[in-house]
């Protein structure tokens, strides 16, 4: 249908062009989903669409576009129409603990989070503050405990900050420090005969020094250290996000969930109108808990860090085939096989074992008890919204038990594309100390930090148990799960490995790499972009290139 000079007019302020087949749509945020919910029963285009049945007396209808968001998405229940409005959101001074909780939810958000790596901590406010969560305790004496021990830990911090940056500037000093700034290749400062040149590379060298400061001390900040985290998300995803704040057991989270509905009830106001407490995952939680605890408690715990690649277990494979080379005994054998493995990964975030031991205690079972599990694993279901957690994701052709420290969970748990699991944040595998730290004398305050935080730890964990996970340090080690395909493991390992990259995620993605090769050396040399070089200067070549870029840009 072509649109007369009135209509063009009308649509002008909501589309980048009028005429073309391809256009964007503007200055319609809340409207956007029902618009575009006629697409799939209207005869005419998005245009046409809006301006017949939206535009009344030159002006948007928002009473009928209220009223249609309203029916489908409550009345019908399109989950779909969800994903076609979104918003921006900001939360400014939460915790690490909760930017965790918001980035779990990971299909059809974006977020930003500030970064440790390029932001020193140890500032205090305009009140005299450190920059870290305060939850609100119940016993005075513990939150005395609590921000005592908390500014102890940042104070240790801030002192072991200089001492640091010299002895990097003495690894480093200016005058030996190669950069390329200029496009011509590395020069020394010397070199340099251009005053802006020469001043590009002594703020490129600053903040080479500075983020190496950052990259060694981030391990000792504390899970209640307070960031910033922007977001994108359409509307499906912020309805989930809000139903998964308001049912977590941290206090902080569920305020963060009021607020988040609070605000986006301004701009999407239907698409977080169905947010919800989960009460069935809340008691699947509580069960599994339970069970775990009765026939788990006893497992080794191994306090060794390192990745191991989790296999078929091919000796339990072969006892169940009992030497026969039967096809339909191979594949009964390896159901069960399967669902044993099925079973333990159902059983891992709540345990303090590795995912082997795990399978293994489960393959002694009579097939009683783990019906019994599996029965609590899916608890009682009402609807088709009542969904099991992640271990039903379990089954990707490459998975992988880690114990890293938390930082290098922290920047790898961002690729969506795959699953993951966690066990409890809880101190007892030990604490990642950077090599940096031993050489440039600091043993003595970076261990009385760890002990402090971990006593502050025990501390909650006796007065207040669902808080002592902000004691948690970034360096300290975690036992989690990772499961990808190929192509999901090609891009985060390639991503991860270049030189600009954190060096212990480097570490750990080289090792995925390694633990891939080791059993499917061609699967692994397709991955040819993955850097398995030692760097010990991070950003040295990215912030030069930054130099260049700024240059450019001035001229």
């Amino acid at each position: 249908m072509a649109l007369d000079e009135q209509g063009r007019r009308l649509l002008a302020p909501y589309m980048t062009n009028v005429e073309d087949q391809v256009f964007a749509i503007k200055n319609l945020q809340g409207m956007v989903g029902s618009i575009m919910a006629r697409y799939s029963r209207a005869e005419t285009g998005l245009r046409e669409t809006l301006l017949r049945e939206f535009i009344q007396e030159d002006q948007l209808d928002l009473e009928r576009a209220s009223q249609l968001i309203e029916r489908v998405l409550i009345a019908y229940g399109d989950d779909s129409v969800g994903e076609l409005e979104g918003a921006h959101l900001s939360f400014e001074d939460i915790s690490l603990l909760a930017t965790k909780v918001i980035e779990h939810r990971r299909i059809g958000g974006s977020p930003i989070e500030q970064s440790t790596r390029y932001i020193r901590f140890d500032f205090k406010n305009d009140q005299g503050r450190y920059r870290y969560y305060r939850p609100t305790i119940e016993n005075p004496d513990l939150a005395n405990q609590y921000q005592n021990k908390m500014d102890q830990i940042f104070t240790l911090y801030g002192q072991m900050w200089q001492p640091l940056q010299d002895y990097l500037n003495s690894v480093k000093p200016i005058e030996a420090a190669l950069y390329n700034v200029a496009g011509r290749g590395e020069e020394r400062l010397a070199d340099l005969q251009d005053d802006k040149e020469r001043k590009a590379f002594e703020r490129t060298y600053r903040m080479d020094i500075k983020t190496k400061t950052c990259d060694v001390l981030r391990g000792f900040l504390p899970l209640a250290t307070q960031a910033n985290v922007g977001l994108f998300g359409n509307g499906r995803y912020f309805q989930h996000l809000i139903s998964k704040l308001w049912s977590s057991d941290l206090a902080e989270a569920k305020q963060l969930g009021d607020k988040t509905f609070a605000e986006l009830s301004k701009v999407i106001p239907h698409y977080v109108k169905r947010a919800r407490v989960y009460c069935y995952n809340q008691e699947i939680d509580q069960n599994m808990r339970a069970f775990v605890a009765l026939h788990f408690q006893d497992l080794a715990h191994e306090a060794n860090g390192g990745i191991r690649r989790i296999d078929p277990d091919f000796a339990f494979l072969a006892s169940a085939m009992g030497g026969s080379g039967d096809p339909f005994a191979i594949q009964a054998a390896y159901d069960r096989e399967m669902e044993c493995s099925a079973l333990a990964a159902m059983v891992y975030s709540y345990a303090r074992a590795p995912f082997q031991l795990i399978r293994q205690r489960i393959q002694s079972w009579p097939e009683s008890r783990q019906q019994e599990l599996r029965a609590l694993y899916y608890g009682q279901r009402k609807t088709r919204r009542d969904r099991p957690e992640r271990a039903l994701e379990f089954g990707y052709p490459l998975q992988f038990d880690l114990v890293t420290e938390w930082g290098v969970y922290k920047d790898l748990m961002r690729h969506r594309m795959g699953t993951m699991q966690i066990q409890d944040w809880v101190p007892d595998l030990g604490f990642e100390m950077p090599e940096e730290i031993a050489e440039a004398g600091l043993l003595s305050p970076a261990n009385q930090l760890v002990e402090t935080a971990e006593s502050l730890f025990q501390d909650l964990d006796r007065g207040q148990s669902e808080l002592r996970s902000y004691a948690f340090l970034q360096g300290h080690r975690m036992r989690w799960f990772l499961g990808m395909n190929d192509r999901a493991l090609m891009h985060m390992v390639e991503l991860r490995t270049t030189v600009q990259g954190h060096p212990n995620y480097r570490k750990a993605c080289q090792d995925l790499h390694r633990l891939v090769e080791e059993r499917f050396p061609q699967r692994a040399a397709g991955m040819n972009f993955v850097n398995h070089e030692t760097v010990f200067w991070s950003r040295g070549e990215s912030e030069a290139r930054q130099r260049q870029k700024e240059a450019k840009f001035e001229s």
